[in-house]
């Protein structure tokens, strides 16, 4: 049985973390000024990943037979990459590039998350 609630937020925490991604990529390399509002975008993004993963654990353990076949590991993936290229570019023209400090928050933000979902579904399958 699909729960439209889990697809709901999965389908919203998909929708902003590629905003985000993307806005912040365009700020990046100079082609849309967006400073003034990468941090609202990064809130709203962590916050609608929190709700989704906070719902999906909750069902995980509410529910015998929960299986989440949706992969976390893609945004980790793409956001890594994001943050290598960045730090990359940064490091070969530091006067061209700056990485703005939400997009680091935004990451460790991700990275957290996926950790302790990931460790909550390891502890749920013992």
């Amino acid at each position: 049985m699909i729960d439209k609630d889990i697809v709901f937020w999965r389908w919203l925490t998909h929708f902003w973390g590629l905003l985000a991604a993307i806005v912040f990529t365009l700020t990046f390399f100079n082609k849309i000024n967006a400073d003034f509002i990468l941090n609202t975008i990064a809130i709203i993004y962590i916050a609608v990943l929190s709700i989704y993963t906070s719902s999906k654990e909750i069902k995980r353990w509410s529910k015998k037979n929960f299986f989440s076949k949706h992969k976390g590991e893609v945004f980790i993936i793409i956001y890594t990459a994001l943050l290598i290229g960045f730090i990359f570019l940064c490091l070969i023209e530091p006067n061209k590039y700056n990485l703005p400090k939400e997009f680091t928050t935004t990451y460790l933000a991700i990275l957290g998350i996926f950790a302790i979902s990931l460790n909550s579904k390891y502890l749920k399958r013992k």
